[in-house]
């Protein structure tokens, strides 16, 4: 790379996109001053216009806009895109930048379908690029504090099985969801890929491939209670047609066990229940998300004393030498989307792979892709048999759609 810094273009102008922005902003007030915002790309006058103004807001900059990645790609002026585009366009927008001699970092889940992210995975082999998901949550130091914890420290002994659930009513048919198209692209098979199984559903695969390695099969059951009519831009007015409850339950290699129910469609009493239990007693997740251990967690011991999290984050700190701390959190920054964010722009300039490339992302999204493969069949699946593209009933509609 010819320049000192690297030079970044922001792709789809967004909520998450909004999120990116505030973690540049906490590594250049740490002191981290390694890239700069050069330009921005959206179809969206009025979204773009918005950003830029935000940028200004927060850098001083006005960088240049774009409308298209073509355009954006044609004008020479960036070294990489921090891409945040809807899933449906991640493979369209990832790859031309790719194939112009640019790094990227792609939202999660890196692709709509496995076959979407292996259009990716082959334009970054022939390019030799680097191509990063965007996957904050095991980043941040509430969740390496309890993955030591857990993993390394063996607090509650050798691990069996985990309980992750979470219930609640959000009606989608109020303005807020399915009129102001903000969010709601989400809502659309055709535009997400599925539900929140796999938007926030990545992020739960991601951390607990994290934590317990690969999940070898799965068993879920999927249900769509409610159906209003979201006004998508692209696909024209349409009905919800993503699920908005289910049940799974996932058989990990190393033999551990976890059920994972959520819905938004839970009338009457919520609840939210995330404990991970071992050997020698249990931790308890203090998010109600699916995020594990994004707020940290608390350890119950055999004999019924709580160890707080704060006591396990002190010990977590006590453990790390010095160069493991700046890896880890360089200048000081525990901030996880502010650690994503880093991560991507040092593995450009070292030259090295990403934590979270596009392999290590089709992985955890495979484990969220089995769920709809097992609901679509009646059967359990094999997560292997989806990465292989053995299994793909669930997504076959959704690449025909898109000519992937």
């Amino acid at each position: 790379m010819s320049h000192e810094k690297v030079r970044l273009g922001i792709v789809g102008t967004g909520n998450i996109a909004r999120s990116h922005l505030n973690g540049y902003k906490i590594l250049k007030d740490a002191g981290y001053d390694s890239f700069e915002i050069c330009a921005l790309c959206d179809n969206s006058d009025e979204r773009r216009t918005a950003y830029a103004e935000a940028v200004k807001d927060l850098f001083g900059l006005t960088p240049p806009q774009f409308s298209s990645v073509e355009d954006l790609v044609a004008a020479g002026v960036v070294d990489a895109v921090d891409n945040c585009t809807p899933h449906a366009f991640h493979h369209a927008t990832t790859i031309p930048c790719l194939e112009a001699g640019l790094h990227v970092m792609v939202e999660k889940p890196g692709g709509i379908t496995l076959k979407a992210s292996e259009l990716i995975q082959g334009a970054q082999r022939r390019t030799g690029k680097i191509v990063a998901v965007a996957e904050q949550v095991r980043r941040g130091i509430k969740a390496r504090t309890m993955k030591w914890a857990l993993t390394q420290a063996k607090m509650i002994g050798e691990l069996r099985f985990f309980i992750v659930e979470g219930f609640s009513f959000e009606d989608y048919a109020q303005p807020g969801y399915s009129e102001v198209y903000l969010w709601q692209w989400r809502l659309l098979k055709l535009m997400s890929g599925g539900g929140m199984a796999l938007d926030a559903g990545a992020h739960m695969a991601d951390m607990i491939r994290y934590l317990f390695g690969d999940v070898r099969d799965v068993y879920c059951r999927t249900a769509g209670f409610q159906t209003p009519t979201i006004n998508s831009p692209e696909l024209g007015p349409m009905p919800m047609d993503v699920e908005d409850t289910w049940f799974a339950t996932l058989g990990f290699e190393s033999g551990l066990v976890g059920t994972w129910s959520w819905s938004f469609s839970a009338r009457g009493e919520r609840q939210s229940n995330q404990v991970f239990y071992g050997s020698e007693g249990s931790a308890r997740d203090r998010g109600g998300w699916m995020h594990p251990f994004q707020a940290g967690g608390d350890i119950t011991r055999l004999d019924g004393s709580v160890l707080p999290y704060e006591d396990i984050e002190r010990e977590y700190r006590a453990s790390l030498d010095s160069v493991t701390r700046e890896r880890l959190y360089p200048y000081g920054i525990e901030d996880d989307i502010a650690l994503e964010c880093w991560d991507f722009i040092d593995a450009i300039q070292k030259q090295r792979p990403p934590e979270v490339d596009i392999a290590e992302a089709m992985r955890a999204k495979a484990i969220c892709l089995a769920m709809y493969e097992s609901a679509a069949s009646g059967d359990a699946i094999r997560v292997r048999d989806v990465l292989d593209g053995k299994v793909s009933r669930y997504q076959d509609g959704i690449n025909a759609y898109w000519g992937i």
